[in-house]
């Protein structure tokens, strides 16, 4: 198992496949779209996030995107695991675990001593998590309104 930072054209790749994983990513929640890879990553990648990825013999296996921020409310750094994906036929194999070990290590090594991820309700990965120690601090809640046409407001 040979886990590296993405080159610039590995990046790219994961970029433009990655809305293809929306969906399940978010248990749900937003759909596949191939423009979706963009919209929510390349932001990220912009402002100095990068991707781990997994690799054997040349194939690309999985990858996790991760960064960092200053958090003005605990006056420290911050780590962000930002995407965590292993392809189907891959799982199982502990990919997803040596990917989040080794960004958390990343972070550690860089003077991070706090991680956060966010995780869909019903996300398989969620266990995976809480067995690497990670806890709930925090709860968004969603309120799904109907849609009114102008002369109804």
């Amino acid at each position: 198992m040979a886990i590296r930072k993405a080159n610039q054209s590995e990046t790219d790749y994961i970029l433009r496949i990655s809305g293809k994983m929306v969906q399940e990513s978010t248990a749900g929640y937003a759909p596949n779209n191939d423009q979706n890879g963009y919209d929510l990553f390349l932001p990220l990648v912009q402002n100095g996030a990068f991707y781990l990825i997994d690799e054997q013999y040349r194939e690309l296996r999985g990858w996790i995107l991760l960064g960092s921020e200053w958090n003005s409310l605990t006056a420290k750094s911050i780590g962000h695991l930002l995407h965590l994906y292993v392809f189907p036929h891959h799982r199982s194999k502990g990919i997803a675990k040596h990917l989040m070990q080794a960004a958390i290590h990343d972070l550690y090594s860089r003077g991070i001593y706090t991680v956060q991820l966010n995780v869909f309700t019903g996300n398989p990965a969620k266990a995976l998590y809480k067995k690497l120690g990670f806890r709930s601090i925090s709860s968004v809640m969603e309120l799904k309104l109907p849609k009114l046409s102008i002369g109804n407001m």
